[in-house]
Order: structure tokens, then sequence, then C-alpha cells
């Protein structure tokens, strides 16, 4: 085995030799990276991803048993935070943005019109009935979600029940919802 061959370079690790880490950092770094980036899209976050990956090496340098290259090994370890950095942004991202339509924050009733707070408590009341006319399940996981504000996840919890099965009641209670509402024109009670 050469001195300087990856397999090399790893038992050294094993060792906590910094050279032998610094080198194979410089050979795998910039291909870990565009390797990242191409999946990700985001060369700050295909940073955090390569540097994720070598604290990996370092850390767990006693791991590889040699049964595949190091450079697999490598990029098995980057493919798995790749994914992991792309779960973690989907998730902020969705808790980050909350769908509003425009015509949703004109109906907020404004804190020194009397007659709009009457009117939004009004609307509020229509709504709570006709979430109160859906199925228990849908009913549970619309109240939670709409009048609560939890996430999907928080729901599952709470309920005991699977993310999964949270998300369709909350798509039936949706769809039944928008069926019963007024057509456009026709006064709510």
């Amino acid at each position: 085995m050469k001195p300087d061959s990856d397999d090399a370079l790893v038992a050294r690790i094993r060792e906590r030799d910094d050279a032998a880490f610094r080198l194979l950092f410089d050979r795998y770094y910039a291909r870990i990276f565009s390797f990242s980036n191409r999946r990700l899209g985001d060369g700050a976050l295909s940073e955090e991803v390569a540097a994720d990956v070598f604290f990996e090496v370092w850390r767990s340098a006693d791991a590889f048993r040699g049964a595949s290259k190091v450079s697999t090994w490598l990029f098995g370890i980057a493919t798995f935070k790749c994914l992991e950095a792309d779960r973690n942004r989907r998730r902020h991202k969705r808790a980050a943005v909350i769908p509003t339509k425009d015509e949703l924050l004109h109906q907020a009733a404004d804190e020194f019109d009397t007659f709009g707070q009457i009117e939004a408590r009004s609307e509020l009341r229509w709504i709570r009935g006709k979430i109160d006319g859906l199925p228990e399940g849908q009913r549970e996981v619309a109240l939670l979600s709409l009048f609560e504000g939890r996430s999907n996840d928080e729901i599952a919890t709470e309920l005991g029940i699977s993310c999964g099965t949270v998300k369709s009641r909350l798509s039936r209670a949706r769809r039944e919802l928008r069926q019963r509402a007024p057509l456009r024109g026709e006064a709510r009670p």
C-alpha cells in the first residue's frame, strides 16, 4: 500500500493524523462540493454538506473497513448528507412560508373598525359551524390546523396518528369545506 494512497490516509486518520486528513481533504473536497452542489443547487448549503462529510470522516474513520474504495465511501456519506440537507431545507421552507390569498388579508378586521370586527367574528362563527359539521376525524384535524395553526407533525403526535393520515384527513376536510362554501355573491349567515 502506497503511503499516500486513500486507504493509507484513512488508516492514518484513524490514528488522528492531521496531515493525512488534510491530504484527503485536499484530494476530495472540490469533488464532494461539486457533487453536493449538483444535487442541492445551493452553494452555501453544498459547502456545509462538504464540511459535514469531512467531519464525519474524521469522526468515524474507524467505521471504514475497506470493503469499498475510499472515494465510494466518501460519496456515500455525501449522498446521505445531501438527502438530509434537502429534507431539512424543505421542512424549514414549509414552516416559514404560509400561503395566503390577498383577499383574505383584506378581510382581516382593523382593530379600530368595530363593524369590521363584528363582521370578522360573524364569518369566523360561520366557518367554525361548517367545520363542526365535518366527520369527527376531519373536524379534529381541521380545528388544530386552521384555528390553532399546528403543523401536520404536531397534529399527528397529539392525536396519535400518522402524518399521512393527518394529510389525508385535512385534504378531505378542505374539499368538503369548499363544497359547502356559498356561491359567489351568496350571503353567509
